[in-house]
């Protein structure tokens, strides 16, 4: 026990100092319970582990579902759609350098849905919310339409997204690259 009122008195200063240099510490973000909208579509094999790689395999949850969230933390992302159907997207911090499980969530969730008049789905042409609401990237979509169909391609295949050339991942062996050329998708390849 601490008697002397000198250090006593030093301990806040020198825990403040220690969380000053203690670099990237994840916060908890107090969501709980809170209803929210996906902002783009999100495929999985098993609702209860998605990868935050955005593996483009199995059933799609789509853009603009209304989601009920249960928590996320330094390591996932839990919440359930209005059918309670539980969801865990699982962070895999090694395929996002630069990105973390917070910023991923606000990429993929927003208190408003997209869905409603005057909201981002609302922007693209018919045919961009046709591709959206099948999943697909085809010629001529914007890279706004892009992510709101296909997600964000993981950090380390596409670490900058003004790039011409974004690589995302369709499982762990096969990738898919989509170009662009002035904002707009100009080829698909496998």
């Amino acid at each position: 026990m601490l008697r002397n009122p000198r250090v006593t008195g030093l301990l806040p200063i020198i825990l403040l100092a220690l969380l000053c240099f203690v670099p990237n510490l994840p916060a908890e973000m107090d969501v709980t319970g809170k209803t929210f909208y996906t902002k783009a579509n999100i495929w999985y094999e098993n609702p209860e582990k998605i990868y935050s790689t955005n593996y483009h395999r199995g059933a799609i949850l789509a853009v603009g579902t209304k989601v009920t969230m249960k928590g996320v933390s330094a390591k996932e992302i839990t919440f359930s759609n209005e059918n309670g159907l539980d969801f865990r997207i699982v962070y895999i911090k090694k395929h996002s350098p630069g990105i973390t499980v917070q910023d991923h969530f606000k990429r993929y969730f927003s208190e408003k849905t997209p869905m409603a008049y005057g909201g981002p789905f609302r922007k693209f042409s018919k045919s961009e919310q046709e591709s959206i609401r099948k999943g697909e990237i085809s010629e001529g979509m914007s890279k706004d339409a892009v992510l709101m169909s296909y997600g964000y391609p993981p950090p380390i295949k596409t670490p900058n997204l003004k790039s011409d050339r974004w690589v995302f991942m369709e499982n762990r062996f096969m990738t898919r690259a989509v170009l662009f050329r002035d904002n707009k998708v100009t080829s698909v390849r496998k």
